[in-house]
């Protein structure tokens, strides 16, 4: 038994996981919520950013589900004894790199959402009464770009997940 390979996989599957659940979550059902709830939606994203660590973990189990990935992906190609890119032309090897790329496109997606959140976070946290116009309006945009960054992260997550459920089930 390969140890190394079933630790790399737990490693990338739980955090894959929790990674995806968590943007699937915000995305779909929290962030409309908070949008719905005005004022006291905001004080609640305030709280979840600022005074919980829910984004600090989420971008960890990113990065490791990531990371675990590429480790992965180098050893299948052999980087680490006999390099041959034969497998990457095979289906599977396409659809495993399709949903890699996908996967770290939705971590710097990540990454982007993380810091717009902590801008809005601060932004919320330093009104004292209702904002300016023109603090209502750099909310609103942040808030959009907020909105942008997670349906582009959840398309790339669900384009991750399905390629990395069905690779091996691909041949041409």
């Amino acid at each position: 038994m390969d140890f190394y390979l079933l630790l790399l996989r737990l490693i990338h599957i739980l955090g894959g996981v929790f990674w995806a659940g968590s943007v699937f979550m915000l995305t779909g059902f929290v962030g409309p919520a908070v949008s719905q709830a005005g004022p006291a939606g905001g004080k609640f994203m305030q709280r979840l950013v600022l005074g919980t660590r829910f984004t600090t973990v989420t971008a960890v189990a990113a990065g490791l589900t990531v990371l675990t990935g590429l480790l992965m992906y180098l050893r299948k190609l052999g980087v680490l004894g006999n390099f041959s890119v034969d497998w990457v032309s095979t289906g599977e090897g396409i659809v495993i790199t399709i949903g890699g790329l996908a996967g770290i496109a939705a971590l710097i997606a990540g990454a982007l959402t993380g810091s717009t959140s902590q801008k809005l976070a601060e932004l919320g946290a330093s009104l004292e009464g209702p904002p300016s116009p023109e603090q209502a309006s750099e909310i609103a945009g942040l808030q959009n770009r907020l909105s942008d960054l997670g349906v582009t992260a959840s398309i790339l997550l669900v384009v991750a997940l399905i390629s990395m459920a069905t690779a091996r089930y691909v041949f041409f």
